[in-house]
């Protein structure tokens, strides 16, 4: 059963394909879900960003809602969970589908804070100020 509803503020959910992987988009707010691994699929294929429209700032107001979330999917416990790399984002994890919520603007984010070079090229920067 694909989910209809956003789990953020209640809209309709639209469904899209990117390179024969679908996933959830928000009619109203942008935030996107994913079933569990697609985030992890999708962050490495490249143009895959185009599936997220939203603004981080300004979406970043779904992050202080104060509401237990439920999952789209099976109406499960979300849990809020923390990235920290790049980017800092908050986003919501199913405790049994495994499902992942990201707010607008955060798979972007999500793409950006794992990709190895960028990963090695900070180590290395870091390296050569420690040299100096």
């Amino acid at each position: 059963m694909k989910p209809t509803t956003c789990p953020k503020c209640g809209s309709k959910l639209e469904t899209l394909q990117f390179d024969d992987i679908e996933i959830e988009r928000c009619c109203q707010c942008a935030g996107l879900w994913f079933d569990s691994l697609e985030a992890e699929q999708l962050k490495s294929i490249q143009g895959s960003e185009i599936l997220d429209l939203g603004n981080p700032e300004e979406n970043s107001r779904f992050d202080r809602l104060s509401k237990d979330i439920k999952c789209p999917r099976c109406r499960g416990k979300m849990l809020r969970m923390l990235d920290i790399d790049l980017y800092t984002i908050w986003y919501e994890k199913c405790t049994k589908c495994h499902g992942v919520w990201l707010d607008a603007g955060e798979f972007k984010r999500y793409k950006q804070n794992f990709q190895p070079k960028g990963v090695i090229k900070r180590a290395k920067e870091a390296l050569r100020h420690m040299r100096q």
